[in-house]
């Protein structure tokens, strides 16, 4: 998969003052760390990050330090990004140092191809689960796991352990479903109409005995 790249700048002053100064100026602060990773401080344009997030598509950055260029030892995946709760805009960006060699665990994204044939019948697809853990070496995450849905039928199923994916391997001690195509119920919609139908009845029974509708508003 690409690798994306990120220019950051060193950082050795922290605090909410500082942070705060860094997001009036359009930037973020942002901490990698990792096994056997020293634990270091930058800070990052914000319009950047949001790039990266938005467009790349990959989980792999190798940071560029102070200008310095691509360096394949601060080769690294987005950990967590916090948001403000109010604009929605990051506030704070966290990266795990990897090492090409060394296989790591990630998330990634499932995307689901093709018109099942339950829903041709008049099913409903539901996907259960919209991403799942992996364990591969960082080179060969996939951007996406596509999960091809042609063949279901209604009541028909995918699991875990249906999925091959090469050079991955699936992070589940539990073979779960990943996607299923139900049965549309009509049921619910019948009984209701049922029921409002009855309604209607009542209400025109009690006019006829009061006498009238002018008598029934009287009371």
């Amino acid at each position: 998969m690409a690798i994306a790249e990120l220019a950051v700048e060193t950082r050795t002053e922290s605090g909410k003052a500082y942070a705060r100064k860094l997001r009036n100026s359009g930037k973020i602060p942002a901490v990698r760390y990792g096994k056997e990773c020293p634990v270091a401080q930058f800070s990052v344009d914000r319009l950047a990050m949001d790039r990266l997030l938005s467009d790349s598509g990959s989980v792999l950055v190798a940071l560029d330090v102070d200008g310095a260029g691509q360096n394949d030892e601060l080769l690294s995946i987005v950990k967590d990004i916090q948001r403000d709760p109010v604009s929605g805009k990051i506030i704070h960006a966290d990266f795990y140092g990897v090492r090409y060699g060394e296989p790591i665990l990630v998330e990634v994204p499932l995307v689901f191809e093709g018109k099942a044939i339950g829903v041709v019948e008049g099913g409903l697809l539901q996907p259960v689960r919209r991403s799942l853990e992996i364990r591969c070496l960082p080179r060969q995450i996939p951007e996406n796991i596509v999960v091809d849905v042609t063949s279901l039928g209604i009541g028909d199923s995918i699991h875990v352990n249906d999925l091959e994916v090469e050079d991955v391997e699936f992070m589940a001690s539990v073979n779960f479903t990943i996607v299923t195509v139900q049965t549309v119920s009509v049921e619910v919609v019948e009984a209701v109409d049922e029921e409002g139908e009855e309604g209607v009845e009542g209400v025109e029974g009690v006019e006829s005995e009061g006498g009238g509708e002018g008598e029934v508003t009287a009371e």
